[in-house]
């Protein structure tokens, strides 16, 4: 029971930061791209935004 809830909370997780972000850069596309390459490339964009905050406060 709780493996099912753990489960479902880091499936949305995911699918709201991680696979919306990849989705919204791949807006432009004329088609909608497939969950994978949405997913990969919102934790792309994630990880190069937490490079620049890191950079940042790290100065």
């Amino acid at each position: 029971m709780i493996n099912g809830l753990i489960r479902a909370a880091l499936e949305m997780l995911v699918e709201a930061f991680l696979t919306a972000t990849g989705r919204g850069l791949w807006g432009l596309a004329r088609r909608k791209p497939h969950d994978i390459v949405a997913t990969l490339s919102g934790v792309i964009f994630w990880f190069v935004v937490g490079l620049f905050v890191y950079a940042a406060v790290h100065r």
